[in-house]
């Protein structure tokens, strides 16, 4: 299928030349930047044509032929770029955060439905291979029923000049990727959140860096989770250290002495790592599979943008929490499944 690419700063190509350049699914239609030099600079590096190259979207999704759009431009412009791919009747995978606020989302998901356009967000975690070894290491229960789950992620990150100027910075752009495992591992959205954010003096950053959240699944099980974009010393993992505690024992996503990864510690406090249950589709390859097969299949992805909206509600929820000083509950966003 024919892909247009929209945003090619360093990870725009990074996802190109590692992930699209050897999809087996698609092939460039073309690429498009505002800035001429990235253009120029991705064309070479993906082998496309120059008369392929345009720095408006709008233009290039009417003159393309193409099936489908990848949208790697920063966080802003997601709504604007992605309702022009929509109303071009052109599929779209968006690059996590979907959008910036609630109406948004909820207009461009319709918007996707009545003209059967596929809308996926680019949630690749859920394709990582920790992650799928640990759903299923969940799933199989063997040391009975979870009963909470303590999540924490910390790294020190130099953000875009964008990054700096947005509200609920560390949610949107990289807790969304913690609540969105969340919902996956458990298979279950969430309730009620009882949330804070804070920043630090001199941070450089509008939107705050940090957040402290209790979680309560429509489950009824608590998640408490702690993250952090401005934390020196140690760093975790991009997916985070995950202890989820179940009625004998506990499950892992650390390093418990044999390298990152998935373990089992039972009531007699016996350490065992688990071999990766499923095979590593290297996070965005799964993503791109999935994007077309849902294409070819025509039906939902499985992160589509309405299961999103879930994720979406969450991060905004917990801001919301936060700035009240009080549990907010997911109710009130009135999503519709």
């Amino acid at each position: 299928m024919k892909l247009i690419q929209v945003g090619l700063g360093a990870h725009g190509r990074y996802v190109g030349s590692q992930f699209v350049v050897p999809s087996a699914d698609f092939e460039y239609a073309g690429l498009v930047d505002i800035d001429p030099k990235c253009l120029r600079e991705a064309a070479e590096l993906f082998e496309v044509q120059k008369n392929l190259l345009y720095t408006d979207y709008k233009q290039a999704f009417q003159e393309l032929q193409a099936d489908a759009v990848l949208i790697e431009a920063m966080s802003p412009a997601h709504y604007d770029v992605c309702k022009a791919a929509l109303n071009h009747n052109l599929h779209v995978l968006i690059e996590k955060p979907f959008v910036l606020n609630m109406d948004e989302a909820t207009e461009l998901v319709e918007l996707a439905s009545q003209k059967n356009l596929k809308l996926m967000i680019n949630q690749n975690y859920r394709y990582n291979s920790n992650v799928l070894t640990l759903k299923k290491v969940i799933q199989d229960r063997s040391l009975g029923k979870p009963v909470f789950v303590n999540s924490q992620f910390y790294y020190n990150h130099t953000g875009k000049p964008y990054q700096r100027e947005m509200e609920d910075y560390m949610l949107l752009e990289m807790a969304v990727h913690h609540i969105d495992m969340m919902r996956y591992l458990f298979d279950c959205n969430v309730m009620s959140v009882q949330g804070k954010t804070w920043n630090m003096p001199e941070s450089g950053y509008k939107g705050d860096p940090n957040v402290h959240a209790v979680y309560e699944m429509e489950s009824g099980m608590p998640v408490f989770y702690l993250g952090s974009l401005l934390s020196k010393g140690n760093q975790t993992p991009w997916e985070g250290i995950w202890r989820i505690q179940c009625e004998e024992g506990s499950i892992h996503l650390d390093n418990l002495g044999k390298g990152y990864g998935v373990y089992l510690v039972d009531s007699s406090e016996s350490i065992t790592k688990i071999p990766n249950l499923v095979p590593d589709l290297e996070d965005i390859h799964g993503v791109l599979r999935e994007f077309a097969d849902s294409i070819r299949e025509n039906r939902e992805p499985q992160n589509s943008g309405r299961d999103n909206l879930h994720t979406l509600a969450t991060l905004f929820a917990t801001g919301k929490s936060s700035r009240e000083g009080k549990t907010t509950f997911l109710q009130s966003y009135s999503i519709k499944n």
